[in-house]
């Protein structure tokens, strides 16, 4: 017989080594990882637990966000975390188990909103499809590179397609210099030139208060920045993370003057070559929208495989789709509640608060 838990905190032994005892299980779902993004989003940690007789069946990472609208629910939040059931196998039993536990806590918490991202390496989205009521789907395409089981350089340069190889060899021949830090003068310099990037672009950058707190709450096996210099000038930085067999394609940033050295491809593959003789399997490089043409063909020029995912959302107010972009941003930071093209309200006029 199933026993289900709701457990209060970021996560336990217990879990963790459930996690770990999969090869495709992400550092998303890390006590660590959570911890650190309920710090930054001001949100609180559950997980939904499935067991028997034997021992842990089924463990499902959430994070609850309240704001003006009612609460929120994520699995899991901030900037393309992939969440969803981790179970022992395909134990399609224990799956659906946590799938019933987490629309019931979504009723019984009252949440306006409750999104649930799927893994791509599980493939178990049609489950979703079938047993998870949800409003509105979402699809993301997941790029993976798999290390080749040789791991040798020369190996995996031949995955690549071009241009990569020649913007290495570029960057190789400029004499581009890349070192590897866990130092705070990194960390500043990684949120600089990203905070630059991405407000280049009208994006929503992450704080310093994030990357600073990477130190304290994340184990120092788990995180590393790498960096370029040219003529002793640092011209770009790539904060990467590992967990299990994957290693997560996080935060990328360059100086915008330098962009012609190539810096960052040669970032890429040093950290790639670092990792895979360290005995990591894979490099995550994240989801990308449908939409992202120029994101999806960069990541694909380094031998990717595509998985699609999924978010699952379903909207139980009708407060949400009446309310603007502002004030989900502001209410929910670092939450998905809902795509905004779905959203009714056009302007500021129209904000609920």
């Amino acid at each position: 017989m199933l026993t289900v838990e709701i457990i209060d905190e970021y996560g336990t032994d217990d879990i963790e080594a459930f996690l770990l005892s999969d090869s495709r299980s992400l550092i998303y779902s890390s006590r660590h990882y959570i911890k650190l993004i309920a710090h930054e989003t001001g949100s609180t940690a559950r997980w939904i637990t499935v067991s028997d007789e034997s021992g842990l069946r089924g463990a499902l990472p959430l994070l609850i966000k309240n704001g003006a609208l009612g609460p929120v629910v994520n699995s899991l939040a901030y900037y393309g975390s992939n969440g969803g059931v981790m179970t022992k196998g395909d134990d399609t039993e224990a799956k659906l188990a946590a799938i019933r536990a987490f629309t019931a806590f979504c009723e019984q918490a009252d949440a306006c909103a409750s999104t649930l991202i799927t893994n791509p390496l599980l493939g178990d989205h049609a489950l979703y499809e079938t047993h998870l009521p949800y409003d509105l789907r979402d699809e993301r395409i997941g790029q993976f590179t798999v290390f080749p089981l040789d791991q040798q350089a020369n190996s995996l340069m031949r995955l690549f397609a071009d241009p990569r190889p020649r913007n290495i060899r570029k960057a190789q021949r400029s004499g581009v210099q890349v070192t590897a830090s866990q130092s705070s003068d990194a960390i500043a310099f990684l949120h600089a030139t990203h905070d630059q990037n991405i407000k280049s672009i009208g994006g929503l950058p992450k704080r310093l208060a994030f990357f600073e707190r990477i130190p304290e709450l994340l184990p120092a096996d788990s995180w590393k920045i790498y960096l370029a210099e040219h003529e002793g000038k640092r011209i770009a930085a790539l904060l990467l993370l590992y967990y299990n067999l994957t290693v997560e394609y996080y935060t990328p940033c360059v100086v915008e003057e330098h962009r012609p050295l190539q810096a960052l491809p040669l970032m890429i593959y040093q950290a790639m070559v670092d990792a895979m003789k360290a005995g990591y399997r894979q490099w995550n490089w994240g989801g990308t929208w449908l939409s992202q043409g120029g994101v999806y063909a960069f990541k694909k020029k380094w031998g990717t495989t595509d998985i699609p995912y999924y978010y699952f959302t379903r909207v139980r107010s009708s407060a949400v789709r009446v309310a603007t972009r502002d004030t989900l941003l502001r209410e929910y930071p670092g939450f998905f509640v809902l795509p905004f093209s779905n959203l009714k309200a056009k302007s500021a006029e129209q904000e609920i608060t």
